[in-house]
């Protein structure tokens, strides 16, 4: 016979088991949705309209997002979001995990060259103008000066000649070179350079003593950065529609004469000079002691720096004007084919190759967790 107390008993017993369960449950945090990780991503603007994330490693497209017109300018990347500016100046602000616009606004006017990026701004050639703009918010201009001619080619900055703490902005537009203050974009000086026509090549800014820059009418010409005055100049064949690079002392370029020329910085006298089957108007750029450039006879060269012979070339199917860069060991450019090419920087081998349904007027960038990787034609390029 059941007792009172074992019934009692019982029952406290099965109250302390629940009690024990459901103390023993583990308790989890509400937490939201996790955000997608940063990545590398090689960016891409063609005729289409179209800018093309793509995955470094694979060529495998990520994502592909409309704009309205035309991209001349490379892309640029400022705290983590990917600026692309169409030949109409209207500029665009893109997610690059998603490729999503937050935001666009009209510069009031066409863009050719590619923008700068300086203290969180962006100094873009807009027209016959150049303007420091405030990529966040509104796109609210900073400040904006207004040259002779039409601006076609990129700006580049560096520190003053005469004061370090001074960053200064140099460009060309029509037949003169200018130096604008980087802060407040007044002038510091402009010259006319004797004998020179236009200047469709970008100026090379990277030595703080003397600026780099072709003409049409075939002359690479070394100014002094204080004053614009010529330091020395140098002929080539025909006209320099490529931009220099300034590196270890050689000052490296092509001309439409067919020849990548290797200049020495001090002196204005050649070094060394390899001759492709065609006009050089891509701008070269430079990795593990290789020079790297396209032409219009359809190659993409990697030339020995010290002595310019050729080590390797690689054959696509149309011109090659875009400027290539190099990362990892794997050199990426894009060809008038419509094709993206990821090649070993060494031996010229393919990795991969991307089809994007239209030709490409505008060079492309890497960005990765630690920064962006440009081709020499954008004012960010360090040589």
């Amino acid at each position: 016979m059941t007792t009172l107390k074992q019934i009692v008993l019982g029952s406290a017993a099965v109250l302390s088991l629940a009690f024990s369960v459901t103390s023993c449950k583990k308790s989890y945090s509400v937490d939201g949705p996790e955000t997608s990780p940063y990545v590398s991503s090689v960016y891409a603007v063609n005729s289409n309209r179209s800018v093309l994330a793509l995955d470094p490693a694979t060529g495998a497209k990520r994502w592909e997002t409309k704009v309205g017109s035309d991209v001349y300018a490379t892309p640029v990347v400022i705290s983590r979001k990917l600026y692309v500016v169409d030949i109409t100046g209207k500029i665009y602000r893109i997610e690059p995990k998603n490729g999503k616009i937050e935001a666009s606004s009209s510069l009031g006017g066409a863009v050719y060259g590619t923008p700068l990026s300086y203290d969180r701004k962006l100094i873009i050639p807009v027209g016959n103008t150049v303007k420091m703009i405030d990529p966040t918010g509104n796109f609210t201009t900073v400040w904006s000066y207004t040259a002779t001619d039409q601006v076609r080619t990129s700006p580049a900055l560096n520190v003053s000649k005469t004061d370090t703490n001074k960053k200064v902005v140099f460009f060309a537009a029509g037949t003169k070179v200018y130096a604008l203050q980087a802060d407040n974009g007044a002038q510091m000086w402009q010259t006319s350079v004797s004998g020179a026509g236009n200047f469709a090549s970008s100026v090379s800014a990277a030595n703080r003593n003397y600026l780099y820059v072709g003409n049409d009418n075939g002359s690479l010409y070394a100014l002094n950065s204080n004053d614009g005055s010529t330091y020395w100049s140098y002929p080539t064949g025909s006209a320099i529609k490529s931009s220099p690079i300034s590196v270890g002392g050689n000052i490296i370029v092509g001309s439409d004469d067919r020849n990548l020329y290797s200049v020495d910085s001090a002196t204005g006298l050649l070094r060394w000079k390899y001759t492709a089957s065609d006009r050089i108007a891509s701008s070269p750029f430079v990795y593990n002691q290789n020079v790297y450039f396209g032409s219009n006879d359809y190659n993409l060269y990697a030339i020995n720096i010290i002595d310019g012979t050729l080590k390797w070339k690689f054959l696509t199917f149309s011109v090659i004007s875009s400027s290539p860069f190099a990362y990892n060991n794997t050199l990426y450019f894009n060809s008038f084919d419509k094709n993206v090419y990821a090649l070993n920087s060494e031996d010229g081998s393919q990795k991969w190759s991307y089809n994007t349904n239209a030709t490409m007027n505008a060079s492309m960038i890497l960005d990765t967790i630690s920064g962006s990787v440009v081709p020499s034609i954008s004012g960010n390029y360090p040589y």
